[in-house]
């Protein structure tokens, strides 16, 4: 129902829509609802694309994932970037790509990522991987002290983040991966300082 305040028009009255702009009042149509039946076959694949892309970061929201993204974000939608960065990892049925694990990233920022950075599962010890890396102490802002952090990927699940122990300064460290029902097939490596809200992009390893 429309009304009438201070001789200005608003609301709705039949299919119209009034308000007011800067002093200025416009109408336009209400929309009428569509029909899913008319939705093309690619508009279908894109909502249930965007669907699964919503529900992979709701997953998230109570973490430090979320933490990471919003520091990334820099006062932005963190939910946003999150969901670019990682478009390119779901089909076009919105399936993940599991095949292509390195596509999906669960860190982002201004942090940068060690220079030759390394993931092996110990020989001797599969459940111990090893990780080698470079520090050069002159890289903008990364420091001695940044924290080696770690996100499990588990036949399609994702554990994290999980601090390893290790500090950018050691340049090699190994750590016991955890105990978890299933197959690890990789990790993802990234270096974060929750001090200063800083975090690296990270890095797929299928170990």
């Amino acid at each position: 129902m429309g009304k009438i305040k201070g001789g200005q028009l608003s609301g709705v009255a039949g299919n119209l829509v009034f308000y007011n702009y800067n002093d200025t009042e416009y109408f336009r149509v209400v929309p009428g609802e569509r029909s899913k039946k008319s939705w093309s076959e690619r508009q279908l694949l894109n909502r249930k694309r965007f669907s699964a892309l919503a529900a992979f970061w709701v997953q998230f929201r109570f973490t430090q994932i979320k933490l990471i993204w919003q520091a990334a974000a820099k006062g932005k939608a963190a939910n946003s970037l999150f969901l670019s960065a990682n478009s390119s990892a779901f089909g076009p049925d919105g399936a993940l790509a599991l095949v292509d694990p390195d596509r999906l990233h669960f860190s982002a920022g201004q942090l940068p990522q060690a220079h030759k950075l390394t993931a092996n599962r110990l020989p001797s010890d599969p459940e111990k991987v090893e990780v080698t890396w470079q520090y050069d102490p002159k890289r903008g802002v990364a420091h001695s002290d940044d924290e080696l952090l770690m996100m499990v990927s588990n036949d399609g699940k994702f554990l994290g983040p999980l601090k390893t122990g290790a500090i950018r300064k050691q340049e090699s460290a190994v750590f016991q991966l955890p105990a978890i029902t299933g197959t690890i097939q990789g990790v993802y490596l990234f270096f974060g300082s929750e001090k200063r809200k800083m975090y690296s992009g990270d890095i797929y390893f299928g170990i």
